[in-house]
C-alpha cells in the first residue's frame, strides 16, 4: 500500500509541487524562529520570511484548490529567484562593508533550491537557461570579490563564494545529468508504449489482437464475476475479396469494426481473434444478456450500409464461461455456436446454452 501511493506521488507532479510548497514554507518558518531566538536576524530578513510565507502559501491555494499549477510553478519560480536574487546582492554588499558573512552564508545555503524548482517544474530548455542565467550572476559575485572592486580583505568571504561557486557548479551539473535520465527514461517509456502497442493491438483495425484477447481470457476464467463470449464471423467474406478486392475487404473490416463497437458496452473486450473472425468479451454477463448484444450487434451490422459493397451481415456464437472450465472450452462452446448460426442460414445468433463437452 505504501509503495504504490509513493509511486503515484511520484508520477504526480502537481502533487510533489505541493509537497515542495509545504516543505519549504515549514523549513522557512523554523529558521525564522532559530533566527529571531538567537537574535541574528535582520529586519529585511524579517521581511522576506513573511512575504515568503504568504506568497508560498497563495501558490499552494492556488495549485490545490483552484487548479492551476501551472500558475503557481511559474509565479513561485519567479518569487524565489527574484527575492533569493537581492538578497544575494544586499548581503554581498553587506558582507564586503561590514565583514559580516553571516546573512551572505544562509543565502548561498538555499540559492540551489531556485535550480531544484526550475529543474523539476520548468520546461527543460527554459530550467536550462534559467539555471545558467542565475549561475553567471553567482560568477559576477565571485569575480567581485576577488577583483578588489570593492576593496575586500575578506579572506573568508572570497574563499565562501568559490566554494558556493563549485558547488553549485556541481548541482547545476548533476541536475543536467537529472534531465538527461528522464528524457532517456521517457524515451524508454515511449519505446516500451510502443513495443506493447504493436503486440497487443491489430495493426489494420485499431484493436485487440489475439494476443490480447487470449490474456484477457485467461483473466476472465480467475476471475470471479460472470462472463461471455461472443465469436462474430463475418458473412460471405471471402466473396466480398474475390468481387472487390483485398483492400475493399479490409475499408469493410474498419467499417465494420467501427459499427461493431457503437453498440459495445464500456465494460465489454473487443478484438479481431483472425481473419474475419472477431470476439467479444462480455464481462459481468450471463448467456441471456450476452445474448441480447449479440443481436443488437446482428442488427445494427445488417441495417448498416456499408461503401460499395451495401449490405453486409454476421453471424455470432455466444457461450458462457463456467466455473472449472477453461477458456478454450469456452472458446469451443462458442465456435460450435457459429457454426450451427452459420449453418442455419447466417446473419443470426446461436446460444450454446448447455455447457457442450
Amino acid at each position: 500500500m505504501i509503495i504504490g501511493n509513493l509511486k503515484k506521488l511520484v508520477n504526480n507532479s502537481d502533487k510533489i509541487f505541493n509537497l515542495v510548497l509545504l516543505v519549504v514554507i515549514a523549513a522557512v518558518c523554523f529558521v525564522w524562529a532559530v533566527e529571531e531566538t538567537l537574535e541574528v536576524i535582520f529586519d529585511y530578513d524579517r521581511f522576506g520570511y513573511i512575504t515568503s510565507i504568504l506568497v508560498l502559501a497563495a501558490c499552494f491555494g492556488l495549485s490545490t484548490f483552484a487548479k492551476k499549477a501551472r500558475l503557481a510553478r511559474v509565479v513561485t519560480f519567479i518569487y524565489l529567484t527574484s527575492y533569493l536574487l537581492f538578497l544575494l546582492i544586499i548581503t554581498f554588499l553587506q558582507a564586503a562593508n561590514t565583514g559580516n558573512i553571516y546573512t551572505m552564508a544562509s543565502t548561498l545555503l538555499w540559492v540551489p533550491l531556485i535550480y531544484v524548482v526550475s529543474f523539476l517544474f520548468l520546461p527543460n530548455k527554459q530550467a536550462i537557461i534559467s539555471a545558467i542565467a542565475i549561475y553567471c550572476l553567482m560568477l559576477v559575485l565571485l569575480f567581485l570579490a576577488h577583483a578588489d572592486v570593492f576593496e575586500l580583505n575578506n579572506t573568508v568571504l572570497q574563499a565562501l563564494l568559490l566554494n558556493a561557486a563549485l558547488s553549485q557548479g556541481v548541482c547545476i551539473f548533476c541536475l543536467f545529468g537529472v534531465i538527461k535520465l528522464k528524457m532517456t527514461r521517457d524515451a524508454s517509456d515511449l519505446r516500451a508504449e510502443k513495443m506493447e502497442r504493436a503486440a497487443n493491438i491489430d495493426g489494420l483495425l485499431g484493436i485487440a489482437n489475439r494476443r490480447m484477447l487470449q490474456h484477457q481470457l485467461n483473466t476472465v476464467v480467475t476471475g470471479y464475476s460472470p462472463a461471455s463470449l461472443l465469436l462474430i464471423d463475418v458473412d460471405h467474406f471471402k466473396d466480398i475479396n474475390d468481387t472487390h478486392g483485398h483492400l475493399v475487404g479490409d475499408d469493410i473490416l474498419r467499417e465494420l469494426t467501427q459499427c461493431i463497437q457503437k453498440s459495445l458496452r464500456p465494460q465489454d473486450t473487443f478484438g479481431r481473434w483472425g481473419g474475419e473472425e472477431f470476439l467479444v468479451i462480455a464481462n459481468g454477463t450471463e448467456l441471456s444478456s450476452a445474448e441480447s448484444l449479440a443481436q443488437r450487434i446482428i442488427d445494427k451490422v445488417a441495417k448498416h450500409s456499408f461503401a460499395i459493397v451495401g449490405r453486409v451481415t454476421v453471424s455470432i456464437g455466444v457461450a458462457q464461461f463456467y466455473t472449472g472450465k477453461s477458456s478454450s472450452h469456452t472458446f469451443a462452446n462458442a465456435d460450435k455456436a457459429l457454426y450451427e448460426a452459420k449453418r442455419m442460414g447466417r446473419n443470426r445468433v446461436v446460444t450454446a446454452s448447455l455447457d457442450l463437452d
